[in-house]
């Protein structure tokens, strides 16, 4: 596969945080927007969604930065990423390709892959393929089997509010949200996500200001996505993965537990942290813990 990395600049943006580097990834038409932070041993983070981008993880990993360098990059399709929008460009496998190109474009032999949500099964397919090239796995807020979507979104409109449901009504009927206003489709978000959270007030500390990418994007990447990745489920394909993987989820989270559990007894020598009093929205609910047992998992790993 063709690729070429155009670094657009590096800075560190205030006192405390970590240097950035930002740039494209240029894959056969497709470019693909990359941020790292910091420096160290790399990992490299998939967003969740699908659909959405990048910016959902900052500043809440900023901490794995003491030690590694932070890889993330926007999904073909959304955030700053550009390259069509159709069934042959968005799939799993260029989003698996897109993996390995960010791999080999920072000259990762064997990586750290983090995966949230959505990213947690796109890292999740990518293992089973490339199972050679992990360092690590680590495995936030998601699921290895398609019947986990209706379960999620049961308990999702079960805990969401009868309020919040008439508004998000009415700010999706609206002229605004219809045209793509980024203010009205940021309010549509901050009411839909709520019930991801244990603490359902974090969601205004969240960046979700989308792009015009995303905005335009999400849903058709989303269908795209889903169609091409169909009723899978992984949990007996796991078993190929050999690499230490840590699998976190929060209690509350609509996700239910016991789909981390089931992935923790699919792959070999896995480790399941439960953490109590999280949701779906894992490292914002819980940053302190997210961030702690990923930096403890990848000490020891390095030992």
């Amino acid at each position: 596969m063709l690729f070429a990395l155009l670094v657009a600049f590096a800075s560190v943006p205030c006192a405390g945080a970590p240097t950035v580097e930002e740039g494209h990834l240029e894959i056969d038409g497709t470019a693909l927007f990359f941020k790292t932070l910091g420096s160290g041993e790399p990992i490299v983070v998939l967003h969740g969604g699908p659909g959405f981008d990048h910016r959902q993880f900052l500043p809440y990993i900023w901490e794995l930065t003491q030690d590694h360098k932070v890889i993330l990059y926007d999904q073909r399709g959304t955030g700053l990423s550009s390259g069509p929008v159709d069934s042959e460009s968005i799939s799993i496998d260029t989003f698996i390709a897109d993996i390995e190109s960010v791999r080999e474009a920072f000259g990762i032999e064997k990586m750290n892959l983090l995966g949230h949500s959505w990213g947690g099964i796109l890292a999740m397919h990518y293992a089973t393929r490339h199972p050679e090239n992990l360092r690590s796995l680590l495995l936030a807020s998601t699921a290895a089997s398609h019947e986990s979507f209706d379960e999620m979104r049961t308990r999702y409109q079960a805990d969401r509010l009868p309020e919040d449901a008439a508004l998000l009504e009415e700010i999706y009927s609206s002229d605004d949200y219809q045209a793509g206003d980024p203010q009205a489709v940021e309010r549509f978000w901050r009411v839909f996500f709520k019930p991801y959270f244990a603490d359902q007030s974090l969601v205004s500390t969240m960046d979700l200001t989308f792009t015009a990418n995303t905005i335009k994007n999400s849903d058709a990447v989303a269908g795209h996505i889903l169609e091409s990745i169909g009723e899978f489920d992984l949990h007996e394909e796991l078993d190929v993965i050999h690499c230490p993987t840590l699998i976190i989820h929060g209690e509350a989270d609509p996700m239910p537990v016991e789909y981390a559990e089931r992935i923790h007894e699919s792959i070999p020598g896995s480790e399941l942290v439960r953490v109590e009093g999280a949701g779906h929205w894992l490292f914002v609910d819980a940053t302190e813990t997210f961030t702690s047992s990923i930096l403890e998992f990848l000490a020891r790993v390095a030992e």
